[in-house]
């Protein structure tokens, strides 16, 4: 005899299943207590952290603990209390922190508890020094600029040779009698 398994379960399976998969593509989580945030806030905080490619999820605890411990994300059990909401971080992990660390600052019923990133736990002052970090695109626009001047003041040297030369030929030109 086949044992039914409740749609209470089943629905709770299936919502487990999805938050693996966030974790799984996430490039890190950070965990914010949402009791104090309204609606209104809370599509705020979404709003903020959209353009880093980040989602926000309030989540059930015990059903995030399971997630959790399925996909061995070990040391974030103490945060799972009272209201979460879970951010799961996309490519750019700085640019989400700083945008959650902001909305943190100027919102002061967003509690953040805490994060997850390349398999270690984050306590509140690792996220707030990750916020100070410069962003991916930033580091890209620097290292560019860097590799770039060596080429700028090649060329730069390159003209001044061609213009002596050609100040030179010049000089030399009208020096030289008329034929």
């Amino acid at each position: 005899m086949a044992t039914a398994v409740s749609p209470g379960r089943a629905l709770r399976a299936e919502v487990v299943e999805e938050l693996r998969g966030l974790i799984r593509g996430a490039g890190g989580l950070v965990f914010m207590n949402a009791q104090a945030l309204d609606s209104v806030e809370t599509f705020e905080l979404r709003k903020a952290m959209r353009p880093t490619g980040a989602r926000l999820k309030v989540v059930k605890n015990r059903l995030m603990k399971i997630a959790c411990e399925q996909e061995s994300v070990d040391g974030c059990g103490g945060w799972l209390v009272q209201n979460t909401a879970v951010a799961f971080l996309g490519a750019d992990p700085v640019a989400a922190i700083k945008a959650v660390s902001t909305f943190a600052g100027e919102h002061d019923k967003l509690k953040v508890k805490g994060g997850w990133m390349d398999r270690k736990p984050l306590e509140v002052g690792d996220l707030k020094a990750l916020a100070s970090l410069p962003g991916r695109v930033e580091l890209l626009t620097r290292a560019a600029v860097v590799m770039k001047a060596p080429l700028t003041r090649g060329a730069r040297d390159f003209k001044e040779v061609l213009a002596r030369l050609a100040r030179v030929m010049s000089a030399a030109a009208k020096k030289a009698p008329a034929a």
